[in-house]
């Protein structure tokens, strides 16, 4: 069919207002973190040993997110940002979470027994249409894994897609957490909602500290990372100490000594040795 000029004009500003649309969802519009596929619809948590308020310990491993494959963010932001994430959960509630060594597959969205490997596993893979997605607590393999899109350029400062925004909001779908509909929360099923500006941020809503709760009862957790720097001892810091002092005297002996011609240090009675100096 031959179209008229008027509207072959009229076609092209329907084009043209269709892409102006299209743009402003992909890139102006929050979109939807993670698919309501995560496992149960009505998930239960982590089996606690005792009652709700009692200690529980989670295991996690690194799966292959610090493979260098995101190249805005460092690997090490990456374990800063997930380590500020369990504290934050870990902070209302009696979660211990202890890091291990990664074993089982490759990332990916594929059922595996779970066998004995961590309980969540952070990693990433190809997403088709989210930009994570976490998997609710339960017996399999894939239970509490959380999942990123490789294809994202994740931050950890005010861009758009940060990642500790995101790895907090998945991994309270990993602790057996819904998304929050009513209020303002970091459960809420939108991202990004530009709530965190950087390491030292994150923060929970009164909505997510009730729902985790509910689920665990209230306490304090803690984070045990793999790598973790040791506090250095009393003895260590003694035996530091106690060095120092001893290179600040003889480097205070030899001036004297090289002051009186070698006769005898003034300072502590002993005979000087001129001809021998520490360098």
């Amino acid at each position: 069919m031959i179209l008229s000029s008027g509207n072959e004009k009229r076609t092209t500003r329907f084009c043209l207002a269709g892409a102006v649309i299209v743009a402003f969802v992909l890139f102006a519009t929050p979109v939807t973190a993670d698919a309501i596929r995560l496992g149960s619809p009505q998930p239960e948590g982590w089996p606690q040993p005792h009652s709700k308020g009692s200690s529980i310990t989670i295991t996690y491993s690194y799966a292959n997110l610090l493979d260098g494959t995101f190249l805005v963010i460092t690997p090490a932001e990456l374990r800063a940002a997930t380590e500020e994430a369990l504290g934050l959960w870990a902070s209302y509630a009696p979660l211990h979470f202890i890091e291990r060594p990664d074993s089982g597959p490759a990332v990916s969205d594929q059922p595996y027994a779970a066998d004995g490997h961590p309980q969540i596993r952070f990693g990433h893979h190809e997403l088709s249409s989210e930009v994570a997605h976490a998997f609710y607590p339960g017996s399999e393999g894939l239970s509490g894994d959380v999942h990123f899109s490789a294809d994202i350029p994740w931050t950890v400062g005010n861009g758009r897609w940060n990642y500790l925004e995101a790895v907090t909001h998945e991994l309270g779908h990993a602790l057996g957490l819904v998304h929050e509909l009513d209020e303002i929360a970091v459960m809420n099923p939108t991202y990004p909602s530009h709530r965190f500006d950087g390491l030292g941020s994150a923060h929970l809503y009164p909505a997510d500290i009730r729902q985790i709760q509910r689920i665990y009862g209230g306490g304090i957790g803690s984070v045990h990372p793999l790598n973790a720097t040791p506090e250095p001892s009393s003895s260590l810091l003694v035996l530091t100490g106690l060095a120092a002092l001893a290179r600040y005297r003889r480097r205070h002996r030899q001036k004297v000594c090289a002051g009186n011609g070698g006769e005898l240090d003034m300072a502590t009675g002993e005979r000087c040795r001129s001809q021998r100096f520490d360098r």
